[in-house]
């Protein structure tokens, strides 16, 4: 029997990474505010302040208005000490600096034909200004905004995408682009000042990781004497960061040392033209997806995952190992959403899959999330009776910080 590991943003966040999507996004900002300077500006009218376009590929993002005559020295001094959207906020006021985002679009100079535009960053930007968001909430805008614009309609009800709808989606994917270029800079940034290794941690983390079936598992499984640990170990890093790889040599464990571990960076990773990062939705399952389909325009499916898949053998790569013998699911700071429906949903609902243990949470409020993930395990599953007998009861499952992970 073997075991497939699902490594979530919860085992960055785990290591004191700070790669919630709130601060991708701080990091965003705080990047183009200081980079503005930089940039050309041009006067407001009728105002003492000036105005910088911050523009990716010739789209207008939004523009940042700002008060002329401010110390350059101080400005900067004061955005790179923020630490938080809250500190992000107070900054803002402070230097009286707005943020406004374009409600149309043109194609070039085309100002006459302007297009009614919802911009994502806009969404993204006042869902952050009232609160924070889930990593997941990224890719679910971007394709609640797909379903927007293809959900457009005539007065005699009949569904209309023309050439303003197709380049609505072309903006779309301007923005989406310009928040994974975004988004793999932060990250790069963000990984070179970690250590280059956890070495004094490798033995309990692989412990864990390759250790034995649970006494409990063994006996509700029927595993005798000689299958009390898995012979093969996939770890499927749904990262796009290398933090487990920090914990180098796995056959320092001091239990089944020998057993054989393979790492699937299945969303691709940072700096790797060999497997680019894969960045977009993936519920082929939702009622829009059939309207996609049926539109018959390619450009729609550019941010789809199941065709980011097709750049590297990694999906076939576990395709092989669910189909070569019977497994248990560790879940390790995986937020199970929708985004990833259809693969999580193949992995829980095969056949080989006999369990699935959840490393919850633990809060320091001293509640955790085992329920909530159990729920949206529960989405992934048509078949209800199965998903009781796979999910491991939770006295049985045990904390994310049972795994002795390094704190950085």
């Amino acid at each position: 029997m073997n075991r497939l590991v699902l490594i979530g943003n919860g085992f960055d966040l785990a290591h004191n990474l700070k790669t919630r999507y709130s601060d991708f996004m701080l990091g965003l900002f705080k990047f183009e505010l200081m980079d503005a300077e930089n940039k050309p500006r041009r006067p407001v009218k009728n105002s003492i302040k000036d105005a910088t376009d911050i523009k990716y590929k010739g789209t207008k993002l939004f523009t940042i208005h700002k008060e002329l005559g401010l110390s350059r020295i101080t400005y900067r001094d004061n955005l790179a000490q923020i630490q938080d959207f809250e500190g992000l906020q107070k900054f803002l006021n402070h230097y009286n600096i707005k943020i406004l985002f374009p409600k149309t679009q043109s194609k070039g100079n085309q100002r006459a034909m302007a297009i009614p535009y919802d911009s994502i960053l806009k969404a993204m930007y006042e869902r952050l200004s009232s609160g924070d968001m889930k990593w997941v909430d990224v890719e679910s805008i971007y394709y609640e905004h797909l379903k927007n614009i293809i959900n457009r309609f005539s007065s005699d009800g009949q569904r209309v995408f023309d050439q303003k709808s197709k380049f609505q989606v072309e903006i779309l994917h301007t923005e989406f682009h310009y928040l994974k270029e975004r988004l793999e800079a932060y990250l790069t940034e963000l990984m070179a000042e970690t250590p280059k290794n956890f070495g004094t941690y490798d033995a309990n983390f692989w412990s864990s990781i390759k250790g034995e079936f649970s006494k409990s598992e063994r006996q509700r499984l029927n595993l005798g004497e000689a299958e009390r640990f898995p012979e093969l170990v996939h770890i499927l890093n749904f990262n796009y960061t290398d933090t487990i790889y920090k914990y180098e040599d796995h056959r320092r464990s001091p239990e089944n040392s020998e057993a054989s571990v393979d790492f699937n960076f299945i969303h691709g990773e940072i700096n790797k033209p060999n497997n680019p990062m894969i960045f977009g939705y993936g519920d082929e399952t939702d009622e829009h997806y059939s309207v996609l389909e049926k539109l018959n325009d390619n450009q729609l499916f550019e941010h789809i995952k199941s065709f980011g898949y097709f750049k590297t053998g990694n999906y076939h790569r576990l395709l092989r190992f669910l189909e070569s013998d019977y497994y248990q699911v560790y879940i390790i700071g995986h937020s199970c959403g929708l985004s990833d429906r259809v693969m999580l949903k193949h992995i829980f609902e095969h056949k080989h899959c006999l369990s699935i243990q959840l490393f919850y949470h633990k809060r320091e409020n001293g509640m955790d999330d085992y329920i909530e993930k159990t729920q949206e395990i529960s989405r992934h599953f048509d078949d209800k009776r199965a998903l009781r007998e796979k999910i491991v009861p939770m006295p049985d499952c045990l904390p994310l910080s049972s795994l002795s992970l390094s704190r950085r």
